[in-house]
């Protein structure tokens, strides 16, 4: 009985050392912590057209100037989950003309895609939560077309971060002929919450399916006065939840398009610009917007940089086309956490 015994535990003991090793190192497999980087991407040519037909080693990444691996590459269309955001305190011919593109806005969007559309000027309303199908984005900017333009608000005075109302010497507003003694004072600044309507869209979407692309799609003028929350906190926000902010700009002068906030917004989360006047060319670019973020190059890597502090430590991104003068649009980086 006693030899019994022994030979029981010679022959068990290893096959549980053997099973406690595999479970050790199943544990370990499970606790690895693997971060894969995922990046969608636009090409463009010269003219601004999309660039189709690229393949994965037509790419070169960079992550803090070091050379990356691309280890998963697609290039699928996918559905989109979109925030609309709607400046409602344009001038009054700048209103006008974007309510006339409504229907235009409502049909860039494909029965797969969910919408949400929010409004705002001195607040922010949600005026749809994430739908899907064209009639009810349809009704919800039925909802902003009874609203009215502020007359007050004229669309030819000079607008910019450098515009100032009359002339000036030396910066110091002059006092016309006759009216000595009287202050002559700027009107005062109208108040729209531009960042704070970008980051409650943000936080709403960074909430919907992981498989669907997350953009803002937002149409303004780009003033901004009064918000909570600031550029760089709003900015993080979307790089954080994956969001590309998409802008339509109205009201914004040649000289001034370079220095609009909504093309920082772009940059900064691989989205686009476009500043247009008429009602076609804005309804124009409501399809380019959609067909840019629904059909992008999509790269993923897993980081060969690692943290040595507590972190989050934000990594920047650089992409770039082999041996080819093309535009690459895509997010300026992320926030990579221990």
């Amino acid at each position: 009985m006693r030899r019994k015994v022994q030979i029981f535990v010679k022959t068990i003991l290893p096959v549980l050392l053997l099973l406690s090793i595999a479970a050790s190192a199943q544990d370990f497999k499970i606790r690895a912590k693997v971060d894969l980087v995922v990046v969608p991407v636009t090409v463009k040519s010269s003219g601004d057209k999309l660039v189709a037909g690229l393949k994965q080693n037509d790419f070169v990444v960079l992550e803090d100037g070091r050379p990356q691996t691309i280890a998963n590459f697609t290039v699928d269309p996918v559905p989109l989950s979109a925030a609309v955001v709607v400046d409602t305190g344009l001038s009054a011919g700048s209103f006008s003309k974007v309510q006339k593109t409504f229907p235009a806005l409502a049909g860039a969007f494909s029965d797969f895609d969910e919408v949400a559309v929010y409004r705002y000027d001195k607040f922010v309303t949600k005026v749809l939560d994430f739908s899907q199908g064209t009639e009810r984005i349809e009704t919800a900017m039925k909802t902003l077309n009874d609203l009215k333009p502020d007359s007050r608000l004229e669309s030819n005075l000079p607008r910019g971060p450098f515009s100032v109302p009359g002339p000036t010497i030396n910066g110091a507003p002059v006092v016309p002929p006759g009216q000595v003694g009287v202050i002559v004072t700027s009107p005062p600044k109208q108040s729209k919450v531009l960042h704070d309507a970008i980051f409650a869209a943000a936080s709403d979407l960074g909430k919907r399916e992981r498989n669907r692309r997350k953009i803002v799609l937002v149409i303004s003028d780009g003033a901004s006065a009064g918000s909570t929350h600031s550029f760089d906190e709003t900015t993080q926000s979307l790089l954080e939840k994956d969001v590309q902010v998409y802008a339509v700009g109205v009201d914004q002068p040649f000289p001034f398009k370079a220095f609009s906030v909504l093309a920082d917004y772009a940059k900064a989360t691989g989205g686009d610009t476009f500043f247009e006047d008429s009602v076609q060319n804005i309804e124009n670019s409501y399809t380019t917007v959609t067909e840019e973020a629904r059909n992008q190059y999509v790269l993923g890597y897993i980081s060969n940089n690692e943290i040595t502090g507590p972190g989050p430590v934000f990594r920047d991104i650089a992409i770039a086309v082999n041996g080819r003068s093309l535009k690459a649009l895509h997010r300026k980086g992320y926030y990579q956490y221990p």
